[in-house]
């Protein structure tokens, strides 16, 4: 049988907001860092203004994004607290995804914009949250298989059994999956539960994920890699993420990638695609929030 492995001076809000971040980080666990241990065709770390060849060894510093091709067969992610997650072709992931609050006590892992992710947790210890557009996975014991696209997103729970949470659905109750069952969603539309995935999502689930392949963090946590460079990621690259439906992702964009908006063509495109990511009009116009002059 086959199965898938307000009203405050800007001096008090900047210290309102630093004790609050404070008060964030020190209420949740230390995030673990993630490893890239595999690594079969061809993949980014997108980091800031830096784009990075995904090589295995490589450790990921948080909020990096995970960019593979059509052709990728995978690329595997592994944390020192057990949680693993497997990237599929043509996938779009945020990793250690920070600004978001703890989901069951534990820092989300992943943040999945669009594709395939296959993550898990050890017998002994949960693995880390997973959020995408449409819904939150609590941390959970066992394997899944995920898909986000653009008209579906489903969740097939592998083994052991997990909750979610349907994001943009008010008063959202936890759904459950027992081992085996299948959480499909279509568009915005409310989700449900079936006893086992269609022949028609088996059969789109990459190849890849298809094998139980063993860990390698212990192999590679002490190699020393030098990350090798790729082209800067473009406008046109980046657009899905400075597009997200995440205002927690959206405000760090500017600050992470200013180095990006001192390229003509990239800042071209951001100033015509503006009303899309008002949230970059002071990094791109700061003279438009300068105080009014005093009165001579």
């Amino acid at each position: 049988m086959l199965q898938f492995d307000g009203a405050i001076g800007s001096l008090g809000l900047r210290r309102i907001g630093a004790l609050a971040a404070l008060a964030l980080a020190m209420a949740m666990p230390a995030r673990a860092a993630g490893l890239v241990t595999i690594v079969e065709g061809e993949a980014t770390i997108v980091d800031g203004a830096r784009t990075m060849i995904a090589s295995e060894g490589l450790k990921l510093p948080d909020d990096v994004i995970l960019r593979t091709g059509a052709r990728t067969g995978l690329v595997r992610v592994e944390w020192a607290d057990g949680t693993v997650a497997d990237f599929g072709p043509d996938t779009q992931a945020m990793i250690n995804p920070t600004g978001f609050a703890a989901r069951g006590g534990r820092a989300p892992s992943v943040y999945l914009l669009r594709g395939w992710v296959k993550q898990a947790g050890t017998a002994s210890t949960a693995s880390g949250a997973f959020v995408s557009p449409r819904l939150d996975l609590l941390p959970f014991k066992g394997t899944i298989v995920a898909q986000v696209a653009a008209d579906e997103t489903w969740v097939f729970a592998e083994n052991g059994a997990l909750q979610l949470v349907e994001r943009d659905v008010k008063a959202a109750a936890p759904v459950a999956l027992k081992p085996g069952e299948v959480y499909s969603r279509a568009g915005a539309a409310k989700g449900a539960v079936a006893p086992r995935p269609t022949p028609a999502q088996m059969q789109k689930v990459p190849r890849g994920f298809r094998d139980t392949l063993p860990l390698r963090t212990a192999a590679l946590k002490d190699r020393q890699v030098e990350p090798r460079l790729a082209a800067p990621v473009s406008y046109g690259e980046l657009r899905e993420w400075l597009l997200a439906p995440e205002p927690t992702l959206r405000r760090q964009f500017p600050r992470r990638f200013a180095a990006r908006a001192r390229d003509n063509t990239f800042r071209a495109a951001l100033v015509e695609q503006l009303g899309s990511h008002p949230e970059w009009e002071r990094l791109l116009f700061p003279e438009r929030f300068l105080p009014p002059s005093a009165p001579r």
